[in-house]
This record gives structure tokens, sequence and C-alpha cells, in this order.
């Protein structure tokens, strides 16, 4: 082998030892987002569950639930002042 072909194969070997860990960062993601918009679609759930007694309601769609997921109680406390004030 020649010598431009052994550093081809070193530099080939740094990059994935360097940068092999985000490889696996958009599964990760994907996952934490599914996991995330779970926990948010629970949180609307209960909260339409104890609140309808009021008759207030806030919608279940895929946004509201990845919203609530991310910043939980707060995000739910936003989406009702969004909903009363728009």
């Amino acid at each position: 082998m020649s010598f431009e072909v052994l550093l081809v194969y070193f530099a080939l070997l740094l990059l994935i030892a360097f940068g092999g860990k985000y490889l696996l960062s958009p599964v990760q993601f994907c996952l934490q987002l599914l996991l995330k918009g779970g926990s948010g679609f629970v949180l609307l759930v209960v909260f339409n569950l104890l609140a309808q007694f009021t008759g207030y309601y806030l919608p279940l769609n895929l946004y509201t639930a990845v919203y609530c997921g991310f910043l939980g109680f707060p995000g739910v406390v936003s989406l009702c002042f969004l909903q009363t004030w728009l």
C-alpha cells in the first residue's frame, strides 16, 4: 500500500472515532421527541380531564403535545394563556 492510502485510512479511522457519536444523534433526537411528545399528550389528557368541569379544554394535537412535553407544566399554563387571549 502506498502512503496516501494509509493516510486516507487513518483519516477515516479518526473521523469515525471522533465523529461516531454523532451518528446516533438523529436516533436519540427522534426517541427524545417521541418520549416528550407522549408525556405532553398524557399531561394534556390529565389537564382536560381535570378541567372538564369548568368547560375549559386544550386541543390535543401533535404541536400542543410536543410543546407541553418539552416545557412541562409551564407549557400547559402558557397554552391556557394563549387560548384565553387569542
